[in-house]
């Protein structure tokens, strides 16, 4: 998937926290965040008082929980996993998660969106 597809399907997506979401749809995702993000603080400094920030920040909370929950589903975990870091150990078990292939076939949350997407 590429970067224009994954931030379109993640939009698309947005309050979905059912099916999968592959590798390269969360990580372009988290990508399109920092940039977004970037761009905000820099507008905000040039006189935005921190309101754009805070406007990026709430706009995209909710695609964020729900790419990752997908994300979790396409590796065959539940979605219950994001809460993994408030472990503080667990921070490290999580990023690893996130970075692995997801199942290559239909797992208890879908099919593989690779293939079927």
């Amino acid at each position: 998937m590429e970067f224009p597809q994954a931030i379109e399907s993640t939009f698309k997506n947005y309050v979905n926290f059912t099916g999968r979401a592959c590798r390269s749809e969360f990580w372009y995702f988290q990508l399109f965040l920092i940039l977004g993000g970037l761009a905000a603080n820099i507008l905000d400094m040039m006189g935005g008082g921190g309101i754009l920030t805070m406007l990026w920040n709430f706009a995209v909370l909710i695609p964020s929980i729900s790419v990752t929950v997908r994300r979790f589903h396409d590796i065959g975990r539940t979605g219950w996993w994001i809460f993994l870091p408030f472990t503080i150990i667990g921070i490290i078990p999580y990023i690893w998660m996130l970075c692995i292939k997801g199942d290559e076939q239909h797992n208890q949350f879908g099919s593989n969106p690779l293939i079927h997407g």
